[in-house]
């Protein structure tokens, strides 16, 4: 792990208006290019790696309930559709909001928690430009406690091996088998990985629709969101069931993928 870079007075942290913050060193890199199976393989070993080291984080109160919505959905979707929403997308956020509270009910305390990441998207990772190891994971300004296999689950959608195209469930093999997810995570943890998408889908919609109320975001943004929710919907409901299967048979991965292991290579992940 790099070392923050210290303040004049020796101090590591700063408050700012948007609260605490820190100055790191550069991690070099660039964005990984998941057009390949091994680079999702790899993507899925740093993942793997990084929810190790997270292990061991004392966690902290920080991150409220991901469902957190407004006290009233229906003066939310009255809002919205008085701003401008279509009675369709409208439609969406009801039927998004009772399946995902469904869920949450039946999976909250069920799972193993530590403290994740949660957002695992391309943009926060860096890879090595000559070899294509993962040289970098930035950004963690919403990980705190959570569930376990919300990890997994978060960067299979982020990844695009879920929910998105016809290759999803063979791209999804290729992230589970890069960090041997089948044998992280429990049979209990696998059958909930669907039900962990629909829920951060409509976590992600509902902060979203917060901000648009606040003024701080657009409706076309809400909108937008509000697409993907109805796309994580209807795969959840026609097709979901089956990454709990293509997980557990992921099996392991490939020897390409212990490059990221090398350490005379020096590239091991830095986690930021």
């Amino acid at each position: 792990m790099r070392a923050h870079v210290a303040l004049p007075n020796g101090a590591t942290i700063v408050d700012t208006p948007d609260g605490p913050a820190t100055l790191c060193s550069w991690i070099p890199g660039l964005r990984p290019d998941l057009d390949q199976e091994v680079a999702l393989e790899r993507l899925g070993l740093a993942a793997a790696q990084l929810s190790d080291a997270l292990r061991e984080v004392e966690p902290q109160d920080w991150q409220h309930d991901p469902l957190e919505a407004p006290s009233d959905d229906d003066a939310l979707e009255r809002e919205l559709t008085a701003a401008g929403l279509d009675t369709g997308r409208a439609r969406v956020l009801r039927a998004g909001a009772d399946r995902a509270a469904h869920a949450w009910d039946a999976t909250v305390g069920r799972l193993p928690t530590q403290v994740v990441h949660a957002d695992l998207a391309t943009s926060n990772v860096l890879v090595s430009p000559d070899t294509r190891a993962v040289t970098g994971v930035l950004d963690f300004e919403t990980a705190g406690c959570g569930i376990r296999a919300l990890e997994l689950a978060v960067l299979l959608v982020l990844s695009g091996a879920a929910v998105r195209g016809p290759d999803w469930p063979r791209h999804a093999a290729a992230v589970a088998r890069g960090g041997a997810w089948n044998l992280r995570l429990t049979s209990t943890e696998q059958a909930a990985l669907a039900d962990l998408i629909l829920i951060r889908a409509m976590s992600t919609t509902l902060w979203r629709a917060d901000r648009c109320r606040r003024g701080q975001s657009t409706l076309t943004e809400v909108a937008s969101r509000l697409d993907t929710l109805a796309e994580t919907l209807h795969w959840r409901t026609t097709a979901g069931d089956e990454l709990e299967h293509i997980v557990a048979a992921s099996g392991r991965p490939s020897p390409t993928t212990r490059l990221v292991h090398d350490p005379n290579k020096r590239q091991p992940s830095d986690f930021r």
